[in-house]
């Protein structure tokens, strides 16, 4: 048995060893402010707590390191540091998308316990380990060093009034959400709440010859497996063009590794992803289309039968180009394209379910109430009223969360 102290209370713990401290804030003790923005990999910071005094990636530490090790959370730091670093957060803008601040708040407070008066280089050193990808972290560098002047008795300029266009106020909810205590999706639990898991494809391209989820409904606890054969509506979405199959089912061509092939239904998230590595996939493996410079060209495999790879053309042309060129003095031509761009939001993907009447009621992290109701009804084979979407506000977005990620 573990014993430990969280935020001031002394607890026990006796399961098993190899659980992380994350997983068990969050499961156990519903300390939603330690957020997983990186699958437990260690790189993102968004999950650090104190750990007798130093700041520590929840997501890396095991259980059963913790013997008598106090641990405070965002919920559990003194009453003058939190409210005083939550107003500046607010103040300063630090605070944007908000899953990364809580993590940046307890960086600070383990700064705090060595120095009370930083340099800004300090500062900067002291959140290296953590990712923001809103704010730029010139708005986090700026909230802390205010906090620490505002501690220490040193006047704090405020936001004043400019003479052009007003002045400016914090971001709504602000507050709360640097300090963890509004929910984000993956944060919220409803009683009786289930927990799904899905099989990808294990090709980018590739006919699915047979499904196998046999070993996956013995797993205990396991309340469904579900293929394509078990979407009542449309199985194909899209906001601009429907391309997307939500799931791919037996005998159809999976376009890339992401695409879904099953999904577990389970009491936990846990026995949900246990179950899920037990299905088993037949595949007729295919060339798959790697190269964007062949995937262009009209002798190129088609990702999506029927039609072209090349999803939108445009075309800008005015003036005489002929003559231009020919009165040109020098003439430079060229091929360009842009870098890969991911979105990298750190946000756990997740959408929340339940039913309503002889409805749906979902909370999203999209980006799209509107287009994410239109879709789900056609999925669904349900009238549109009898779906309602609550947008949640996320994790950072930027234009990945438009599509249907999770639904």
């Amino acid at each position: 048995m573990i014993s430990y102290t969280l935020n001031g209370v002394k607890r026990t713990f006796s399961g098993d060893l190899e659980e992380t401290l994350l997983s068990h804030l969050r499961l156990e003790h519903k300390v939603t402010s330690a957020k997983d923005g990186c699958s437990g990999q260690g790189v993102c910071g968004a999950c650090t707590v104190e750990i007798n005094g130093k700041p520590k990636l929840a997501c890396r530490t095991k259980m059963a390191d913790l013997e008598g090790a106090e641990i405070i959370t965002s919920e559990g730091l003194p009453t003058e540091f939190r409210e005083t670093i939550g107003k500046n957060f607010a103040e300063k803008g630090a605070v944007q998308c908000g899953f990364c601040s809580p993590g940046m708040i307890m960086r600070a407070k383990g700064l705090y316990n060595t120095t009370k008066n930083p340099t800004r280089p300090e500062i900067v050193k002291a959140i290296t380990p953590n990712i923001c990808r809103c704010t730029g972290y010139v708005k986090i560098v700026d909230a802390i060093d205010s906090t620490f002047k505002e501690l220490n008795g040193t006047p704090v300029s405020k936001n004043e009034k400019s003479a052009l266009i007003g002045k400016s106020y914090p971001k709504y909810q602000a507050v709360k959400t640097a300090l963890g205590d509004r929910d984000f999706v993956d944060d919220m639990h409803f009683e009786g709440m289930v927990h799904g898991a899905l099989k990808f494809s294990d090709h980018p391209r590739a006919k699915v010859l047979k499904i196998d989820f046999s070993e996956a409904e013995k797993v205990e606890g396991v309340l469904k497996v579900f293929t394509s054969k078990d979407i009542p509506g449309n199985k194909v979405v899209g906001i601009v063009y429907q391309d997307w199959p939500m799931m791919i089912g037996e005998g159809e061509i999976t376009n890339y590794i992401g695409d879904v092939i099953a999904g577990v239904v389970a009491k936990t998230e846990a026995i949900a992803r246990k179950a899920v590595k037990l299905i088993k996939v037949d595949y007729e493996v295919l060339e798959a289309v790697t190269d964007v410079h062949q995937a262009v060209k009209s002798t190129s495999i088609q990702v999506h039968k029927g039609k072209s790879n090349i999803q939108e053309t445009c075309s800008i042309r005015f003036g005489d180009v002929d003559k231009a060129f020919q009165e040109a003095a020098f003439v430079s031509s060229g091929s360009y394209e842009t870098q890969r761009i991911e979105h990298a939001f750190l946000e756990t993907e997740t959408a929340i379910a339940l039913p309503e009447d002889d409805g749906v009621r979902l909370y999203s992290q999209g980006q799209g109430a509107y287009v994410d109701r239109k879709q789900i009804a056609k999925i669904l084979g349900l009238d549109i009223e009898k779906v309602k979407v609550i947008q949640v506000q996320n994790g950072g977005g930027f234009g990945g969360k438009e599509d249907l990620t999770v639904v």
